[in-house]
């Protein structure tokens, strides 16, 4: 009679491996039946003569990183080199004003009281 019993409860309990395959098909929370799970890309898929060796992979990323490298450089260059046009105008521009100003001030007052004012600018300046 004990064997009958043990015997039933072991043809009754399924096995684990079953249980792990019908949670693993279980249905989407979403409901999405139709959409496959992606996996990863596996390089032995890819055919061989589309498959790079790692030498050639080092060798065209060195190649990138140096053409991003002297990309970087001109791109510094032309960036300073529109810096000092603009700081060059500036300056030409503050000598024209200056330039002006001095003249309306030539016209409005004597020679000798514009070189008094243009002496004292110079000591103020220092």
């Amino acid at each position: 009679m004990n064997s009958e019993i043990h015997s039933d409860s072991s043809d009754t309990k399924p096995s684990t491996s079953t249980n792990t395959k019908k949670l693993s098909i279980a249905r989407r929370v979403s409901g999405k039946t139709w959409k496959h799970p992606k996996t990863a890309t596996r390089r032995s898929q890819i055919s061989r003569s589309l498959r790079k060796n790692w030498d050639e992979r080092l060798k065209e990323r060195n190649e990138r990183e140096a053409l991003k490298m002297l990309e970087k450089e001109l791109k510094e260059e032309r960036e300073a080199e529109k810096k000092r046009k603009l700081e060059a105008a500036l300056k030409r521009k503050q000598r024209l004003e200056e330039k002006e100003k001095q003249e309306k001030l030539a016209a409005i007052y004597s020679a000798t009281k514009l070189k008094r004012l243009q002496r004292k600018k110079q000591r103020n300046k220092k």
